[in-house]
């Protein structure tokens, strides 16, 4: 106690907000979902090809049996805490007959749309104590409507999903008393962890907060050891493996890896990403925070440590640290009221007029992709699948699976000139059928110039590209949809619909920390049913004709 009676005064600044909170905090966060949900169901784009491939492929595989597995869970490098929520979903839409991607996919989005508004409601109660009433209201509203916070609020991504947590722990600290209920604060801290294995340390500075305010340190102690535990059992049941089995074997694999990524990027790289994609905001809000560390120092220092952290690796990505916006957005609200409380009150009106004018602006200009040199801030990954478009220039392979995912007569896919990272996956094309990239093709397609005998339809982005015996079914700009011109004939099912893809250099590593680890199988284990019935003869097997088993 005697060192949250000298200290935490100093740290926190507890204010005494008004008697009750502002009434229009249930319409914000409405407003904020609706926000969220017009940019979630308007387009389709992958910031990064884990957001299919590590989440929502195998969540699909989970529940319709079908999906393709990449190396983390062919080795069990990742936890299944996100894509085992998302399969829940997935499992209630079938269950009621809705279990088609038209259906699961905006529902899965409203869902994680619904999950974000944890992050500006946390944003409102954090500054409503730490700052007061009036700067709390437009954190609030900065929460609800910058671009990010909304553009990003459907995505499945371990970054996304953390901030959410770590924003309502963030908001504990600053509670008049942390003794009511012990175990809100451990269970948050240890889930932002689970989730996001990198803001660990951020989630124990915060519960080490909480421990030195409570008058119950035991009890928080002992909730703390039994949500770690927890998610242990739960990786080791998972994965039929030891406790925490993933987060070791990724640990272990990233450190292998980091000698092979020495030199990628230069370590100020995050600072520049957060300024391009503010338009500058975030830069001013650190620099006039820095002229008053008493009162900003706590959510400055939060910020320093997720950037020292991230900037210490070599791999970088934008995303990495987007626990930093919430928090420079609630300084910068603080920021601007302070500024303009000094103000008379007819400047005072006038300045959070156009105050909130700009921030329309940026936040729309974001939106539409509009911001000086904000391509930048995506340029590591959105040369690989496509667009990083919030609401247009939507990525037309989407659309092509969309329509393939509904049109009758198909019975296998040959996606050309991308592999599966970059395609939407089964989790869109949602068909127990045979799928082939450009690395299964090569290995398993005997004739890629003649393969009707294989593939009913082909997804390519080639201009004017021609295939023998194949006709265009539909255009969607960029992207062709080609069609067996006679489409009748069966073509080789497969085994099971789970193509495996481990690349080579990522199986040497896992071999390197596990001798007996299972070598990835060959043709991506991919194996034909053969023979293929023809017309009711069991013993037909011209579709297999030089095909691999």
């Amino acid at each position: 106690m005697r060192l949250e009676r000298r200290h935490f005064p100093a740290l926190l600044h507890r204010q005494t907000p008004e008697p009750e909170p502002w009434r229009w905090v249930p319409w914000v966060l409405a407003l904020a979902f609706l926000a969220r949900a017009a940019i979630a169901l308007s387009n389709d784009f992958v910031l990064h090809p884990d957001e299919i491939m590590q989440y929502l492929e195998p969540a699909h595989w989970l529940v319709f049996g079908n999906g393709v597995k990449y190396w983390e869970y062919f080795h069990g490098a990742r936890s299944w805490l996100i894509p085992g929520a998302i399969s829940g979903i997935l499992k209630a839409f079938d269950s009621v007959g809705l279990g088609q991607p038209w259906w699961y996919v905006p529902g899965v989005k409203l869902a994680l749309c619904g999950i974000s508004l944890a992050t500006p409601a946390a944003m409102y109660v954090f500054a409503r104590r730490h700052f007061g009433e009036y700067p709390a209201r437009m954190a609030l509203l900065a929460g609800a409507f910058w671009y990010e916070l909304a553009g990003f609020a459907h995505k499945p991504m371990s970054e996304f999903l953390a901030t959410a947590p770590f924003m309502g722990l963030l908001a504990l600290v600053v509670r008049p008393s942390v003794d009511d209920r012990v175990w809100r604060g451990p269970v948050l801290a240890v889930l932002t962890a689970a989730l996001r294995m990198q803001y660990a340390p951020l989630a124990g500075a915060l519960l080490a907060v909480l421990l030195l305010r409570t008058r119950r340190p035991v009890p928080m102690l002992l909730t703390t050891a039994g949500a770690v535990l927890a998610v242990g059992v739960f990786d080791a049941v998972t994965w039929n493996g030891g406790p925490f089995h993933s987060y070791v074997l990724n640990l272990r694999f990233n450190l292998l890896r980091a000698p092979y990524q020495a030199d990628e990027s230069p370590p100020w790289l995050f600072l520049l990403w957060l300024a391009l994609a503010s338009g500058g905001g975030w830069a001013i809000t650190v620099l006039q925070s820095l002229r008053n560390l008493r009162r900003y120092g706590f959510v400055l220092a939060l910020t320093a440590l997720a950037l020292i952290l991230h900037s210490a690796q070599e791999h970088k990505e934008y995303r990495f640290v987007f626990v930093v916006v919430p928090l420079w957005l609630m300084l910068g609200a603080d920021v601007v009221t302070r500024l303009m409380a000094e103000r008379s009150t007819r400047w005072h009106r006038c300045g959070m007029g156009i105050v909130a004018t700009v921030f329309a602006l940026v936040s729309l200009a974001g939106v539409l992709n509009l911001l000086p040199y904000q391509q930048l801030v995506y340029f590591a990954w959105s040369h690989e699948t496509g667009y990083t478009h919030f609401v247009r220039r939507e990525d037309p392979h989407f659309a092509a699976y969309r329509y393939l995912a509904r049109t009758e007569g198909v019975k296998s896919v040959w996606q050309r000139g991308r592999g599966y990272a970059q395609t939407p996956g089964y989790y869109y094309l949602h068909r127990k059928i045979p799928f082939y990239n450009e690395r299964t093709a090569n290995d398993l397609l005997p004739d890629q110039a003649a393969p009707q005998n294989l593939v009913s339809h082909i997804v390519s982005s080639a201009r004017d590209e021609a295939v023998p015996d194949y006709v265009l079914e539909k255009d969607f700009g960029s992207v062709h949809v080609l069609r067996r011109r006679e489409n009748d004939a069966p073509v080789p099912r497969w085994h099971s619909y789970t193509p495996v893809m481990v690349d080579g250099f990522f199986a040497e590593l896992v071999r390197r920390i596990d001798p007996a680890a299972p070598e990835p199988p060959p043709n991506a284990g991919i194996r034909f049913l053969c023979p293929v019935p023809s017309d009711g003869d069991p013993e037909d097997r011209t579709g297999c004709k030089g095909v691999s088993r």
